[in-house]
């Protein structure tokens, strides 16, 4: 540094000059806006990207599948209910089963699993609507090459197969699809969302050190993640036992239901999808499951119903109660009152040309409440099963039709019973391929 002073310089006078511009304020506004405009181009691009990825990667899967599927009883092919761009065209009955671990006596697993939880599912487009049937796992039924047992033996005779045709022949309704979830699988699936928000209703505590089994959840509302919703919905120690835990499943169905709703699931939908598709073995295409997603999005928690199948219980079994349940059949699944089957008189005539079909039609739609006052032989052959309503009850032929595949329905006013169903040599062919 120098030590020599500068001389100082004459002082000049300072010029008359404006002030200089204050700043500009910082352009926060700006940056927001163009923030949310970003947002709004980008959230379509990575729901997009996301279903591609998921289509990708169950595809990548579905060797895993299909190995799997090879070892069970086969599912009978579902006629196509979906159409593109990602449209329900028609309702789907989707079969939901929890299956279980069963030990041996040293505590092994065995390869021997039984039908834990059944739910169908029934997706309805003409009324933007989503029905639940839970079938409680000690209802009797008749299972097919086996005789009367529980229903959830159904899946360890035969796997989903098997499990379907006993549903089926429970219900008298189709079963189109079929969704199996592992005794992990449920867990997995609400850890990848976060978790639900239940309001437990009591304290719950019990410990099966043989099954590995510790529940231990206390009273009051609160977000269970995927141990504790398991835990939740696994206790059965209350005074109607399973019938009680089949409604909490139905309680943590709506809070899965509505969590999805959320906003802010999107930002788990990577992870979510990820435990669907590693979680879960099922006959649906991934085109198929985003299209049910989307119309499950767009319906309100209103347009959920859930019913559990009526019955009693007994000592061994859960009697189903076949009058009550065929009334709940008709009011959950397709929005049919009870009194209106009952009055009104269906004839059945076979136009098949094969014997005995008539008759099992007849009694197949009795089991589900319609009245049958007639069986006969039809004055000629057909190739396509026809209804014809007499009576003007379009409600009931949309059922009839529903029920016994896309039959032609015609319009003929006159005098006998309300409506005649011509069953036909097609209806016999859609159910051979069904066995």
């Amino acid at each position: 540094m120098s030590d020599v002073s500068e001389p100082d310089l004459p002082v000049q006078p300072t010029p008359d000059v404006p002030p200089p511009p204050p700043p500009p304020a910082p352009a926060t506004r700006r940056l927001d806006w163009t923030y949310v405009r970003w947002l709004l181009i980008a959230l379509p691009v990575v729901a997009v990207g996301l279903a591609l990825g998921t289509g990708l990667y169950i595809v990548s899967h579905a060797g895993v599948y299909a190995r799997e599927e090879s070892a069970v009883t086969q599912v009978p092919a579902a006629p196509r209910s979906f159409t593109w761009p990602f449209q329900l065209d028609r309702r789907v009955n989707i079969l939901l089963i929890g299956v279980d671990v069963t030990l041996n006596n040293r505590r092994q697993v065995v390869n021997m699993s039984r039908a834990d939880t059944l739910m169908l599912l029934s997706a309805d487009p003409d009324r933007d609507r989503v029905s639940v049937l839970s079938i409680p796992r000690d209802t009797r039924a008749s299972i097919p090459g086996v005789g009367e047992a529980k229903i959830n033996a159904s899946y360890a005779f035969g796997g989903p197969g098997l499990t379907i045709k006993t549903v089926e022949g429970l219900l008298g309704v189709p079963v189109h699809y079929y969704v199996k979830l592992g005794p992990q699988s449920f867990a997995r699936i609400i850890d990848a969302i976060g978790g639900v928000e239940v309001d437990v209703e009591k304290d719950m505590k019990y410990t099966d050190t043989w099954a590995g089994l510790y529940i231990d959840l206390k009273k009051g509302r609160q977000v269970l993640n995927g141990d504790q919703a398991e835990q939740y919905i696994r206790f059965r120690h209350d005074a109607l036992g399973d019938i009680t835990r089949v409604e909490r499943q139905q309680k943590v169905l709506m809070a899965l239901f509505a969590k999805l709703k959320n906003p802010a699931t999107l930002l788990s939908a990577p992870t979510l999808l990820r435990a669907v598709a590693e979680n879960t073995h099922t006959n649906l295409t991934m085109t198929d499951m985003i299209t049910l997603g989307m119309f499950a999005l767009r319906l309100g928690t209103d347009d959920l119903r859930t019913a559990t199948l009526p019955g009693t219980p007994t000592p061994l079994y859960w009697e189903p109660d076949r009058v009550r349940f065929q009334q709940t059949l008709a009011e959950l699944f397709y929005g049919v009152d009870p009194e209106m089957l009952a009055a009104t008189g269906i004839e059945v005539l076979n136009g098949s040309g094969i014997p005995g079909l008539a008759r099992q039609t007849a009694q197949r739609l009795e089991r589900l409440g319609f009245r049958i006052v007639r069986v006969d032989t039809a004055p000629a052959q057909l190739d396509t099963t026809t209804i014809i309503d007499r009576a003007g009850r379009p409600e009931v032929t949309r059922l009839l039709a529903e029920i016994l595949g896309r039959s032609v329905i015609t319009r003929e006013p006159g005098t006998g019973a309300d409506i005649t169903i011509v069953v036909a040599k097609d209806l016999a062919a859609t159910r051979t391929s069904k066995r």
